[in-house]
């Protein structure tokens, strides 16, 4: 076959696009715990921390990633180190699914993590020097297409719950689906190999055009992946519905997260440069609903509102990371960039949610997401200076 390594002229799906978007559905395996946290809390009668914490390993995992992982992908190569991290998620979705005591589920979760974190450090760099200035539709496309395999996971566990059947056969048979199509289409696709002047330091902090946008990209990752973690949880315990029902109601997050991510170039024709600040009021609107809302429907239709919300944050603020640090900074730097924006938001969210949760309520700790969408509307908002965009 021809080699994906030549710049396309404009966005397309191709093989290497399509295996990004089934490494990143084998991330969703990996980060999925939070459909069957709830099974978990009365399986080992576990705490809101220790709950969160299922959740928290894979921003660990980002922040290692960020910090070191550019010298380990330039030692190994981008293809051993996205092999690597599909081998390191599959190993710990086994140990989670398989484990029989909290311990052994957290563990689980971390190598899981880990390799997660390594492919999310990999995957924006690597998308961007093949989609280059198309790289925004790429992420969005890449990112979108995880989303069904969220919905499959919520539908799927939710109903063999509800039938009285175990979630962790259900959750390792889809793991295993997406990774055998993940070896069938990323088998024979040729990797660009990026700019080959590697010189990752946090010292790049220091220039505005990466610390402003890392720190949206941290606002947006903490508003968003909250809720992805809490929200099957937050169905069942204050919906007050069924594990299994829950979990299948849960899947409108992802689903939602999926289509808005589809229409999203028709949504920024839509918004322009209001589209991030619309976007994070809509998910606030959700948030509150979800709280004050009476009604387990009520709590549904917040949600959906949360998926909308949610969708174009993340590919439109590491897009604009990109746009920004262009020709400052390396491609695969940006990347372990991006990891340590999203391991910050990824650790401290749901950690933090599950701290608010234990003092006041799970119903209350809701709250933290519209706060923060609130702080990205207004921080995000559209703004006439060129170097503000």
């Amino acid at each position: 076959m021809a080699s994906t390594v030549d710049q396309p002229t404009e966005f397309r799906w191709d093989r290497l696009t399509a295996a990004s978007a089934l490494g990143y559905c084998l991330l969703v395996s990996a980060l999925s715990v939070g459909v069957v946290l709830g099974e978990l809390r009365e399986q080992f009668n576990i705490s809101g921390v220790i709950a969160a914490l299922h959740g928290s390993t894979f921003g660990i995992g980002l922040l290692v990633s960020g910090v070191w992982g550019v010298a380990f992908v330039d030692r190994v190569g981008r293809g051993n180190a996205l092999r690597l991290a599909a081998a390191a998620m599959i190993i710990g979705i086994a140990a989670f699914c398989l484990g029989q005591s909290w311990p052994i589920t957290l563990a689980g979760t971390a190598l899981g993590g880990f390799g997660g974190a390594l492919l999310v450090m990999v995957m924006p760099g690597l998308i961007s020097d093949h989609h280059g200035e198309h790289r925004a539709a790429a992420f969005a496309a890449a990112n979108g297409a995880p989303g069904v395999a969220g919905v499959a996971f919520s539908l799927v566990i939710g109903f063999t719950l509800a039938a009285g059947g175990s979630w962790r056969v259900s959750y390792l048979a889809l793991t295993g689906v997406i990774a055998i199509a993940l070896a069938l289409v990323a088998y024979p696709v040729a990797l660009p190999q990026g700019t080959g002047d590697v010189h990752f330091s946090l010292s790049h902090f220091r220039n505005r055009n990466v610390l402003v946008p890392y720190l949206y990209i941290v606002n947006a990752v903490l508003t968003e992946f909250t809720i992805g973690v809490w929200a099957v949880v937050y169905l069942k315990e204050i919906g007050e519905t069924s594990g299994g029902i829950a979990s299948a109601l849960g899947a409108v997050f992802g689903l939602t997260m999926f289509l808005g991510r589809m229409v999203m170039p028709a949504t920024m024709r839509r918004f322009g440069a209001a589209t991030l600040s619309a976007s994070f009021t809509l998910l606030a609107i959700g948030g509150v609903i979800m709280c004050l809302a009476p009604g387990l429907l009520a709590k549904v239709l917040g949600l959906t509102l949360v998926g909308w919300g949610g969708a174009p944050l993340y590919p439109l603020t590491v897009d604009r990371l990109y746009r920004r640090a262009d020709g400052q900074v390396d491609s695969v730097s940006l990347g372990a960039i991006c990891a340590l924006a999203s391991g910050t938001a990824v650790t401290i969210g749901p950690l933090a949610m599950g701290v608010v949760a234990d003092a006041v309520g799970l119903r209350w700790a809701i709250l933290v997401v519209p706060a923060l969408a609130l702080l990205g509307a207004i921080t995000q908002r559209p703004r006439t200076s060129p170097s503000a965009r």
